[in-house]
């Protein structure tokens, strides 16, 4: 880790280096562990994003791939669908180094990868990659008795509401749904009062909103382990019109757009929206971002002819807007995201 940085990230403490383990006979790295807070500022919207990941379950490295699954080297021995709901497998290294994809099923030694989710069977892992899996963030991990959140006292007055971001044709969407805490446990609007929501799931790589909808401010805390290496994220280009794509990055730590390699994946016309969460305002527009865009040499911001590659824009927990123009094809290229920090 780059520790001449240090001083200016919210990583609390480093509560763990580097170790090793030795799973079913295999050379594995876990990686060091932080916490980090965010601040949701009341009578605001505040993208925010997963800056930290869950600690792995397993690590271990690819025997074989199939059109839907890993197996792993050696013998795990899995009980039958031990990773079936609510875990995801994370590639650590390769080609496709940091894609996931979500497990619905496994066996003694192999998973079974829905390959609609992420990137991680299209482009394909290989055998002898390592790959680890990780349980999902959920409501009830983020914000354990709604630590975070203002609770809520019925369903029609909601002091806290977490905005999860659609992934739909087009720019502009609205959210897929709302969750509040309320009654000592998590709801959903629309859903059954009773009904609870604690274990909706958290995109590793998108963002939520967190809307205070009263004047006192939050603090939302992330633990889990850092990110060593580097993220595949995948980016749809439209074929008729521009597309959002919601993503945040999983780093500790600040970085440029330069170190982002974000312009790899960048045209004429696309956008990166920004907005600055440290103002309180509600209904975040595109109007109200703050735009930067790739004129084939360097990073401008608004419009404006000047470089702005080494301002540190992507800040940990940071939710943030990639707009593809329209292009041809309806299609899904990859953000390849390195490290600014040692591994």
């Amino acid at each position: 880790m780059r520790l001449a940085n240090l001083s200016r990230m919210p990583l609390l403490a480093l509560l763990a280096g580097l170790t090793s383990v030795n799973s079913f006979g295999i050379e594995a790295t876990t990686n060091p562990v932080g916490v980090i807070q965010v601040t949701a500022l009341g009578n605001s919207d505040t993208l925010i994003s997963i800056p930290l990941k869950q600690p792995a379950v397993f690590n271990g490295v690819i025997a074989e791939v199939g059109a839907t699954t890993i197996t792993a080297e050696g013998s795990p021995g899995w009980g039958a669908d031990d990773w079936a709901s609510g875990f995801y497998a994370f590639v650590r290294s390769g080609d496709i180094e940091g894609a996931y994809g979500e497990i619905t099923g496994n066996s003694a030694n192999a998973i079974t990868i829905d390959v609609g989710d992420g990137s991680l069977l299209v482009d394909g892992p290989a055998v002898a990659d390592s790959f680890s899996i990780h349980p999902y963030l959920t409501l009830d991990t983020l914000f354990p008795s709604g630590s975070g959140v203002h609770a809520s006292a019925s369903a029609g007055s909601r002091d806290s509401e977490v905005f999860i971001p659609a992934v739909d044709i087009g720019i502009n969407n609205a959210s897929e749904a709302t969750y509040y805490f309320s009654n000592d446990a998590w709801r959903k609007v629309g859903a059954p009062l009773d009904q609870d929501f604690g274990s909706a799931v958290l995109a590793p790589d998108s963002y939520f909103i967190l809307r205070n909808n009263i004047a006192a401010s939050t603090v939302v805390t992330f633990t889990g382990e850092v990110v060593m290496g580097g993220l595949t994220l995948p980016v749809v280009l439209g074929d008729s019109e521009k597309q959002d794509n919601p993503i945040g990055l999983q780093r500790p730590i600040e970085m440029t757009l330069n170190e982002s390699g974000l312009a790899s994946a960048f045209e004429t016309g696309d956008e990166l929206l920004i907005w600055d969460n440290s103002v309180a305002q509600q209904n975040r527009l595109s109007s109200t971002a703050t735009v930067y865009s790739w004129d084939g040499a360097k990073w401008i911001k608004d419009g404006v002819d000047a470089d702005v590659g080494d301002d540190p824009i992507f800040t940990p927990g940071l939710g943030f807007i990639v707009r593809k123009a329209s292009g041809g094809n309806l299609e899904e290229i990859d953000w390849g995201n390195l490290p600014n920090y040692g591994n």
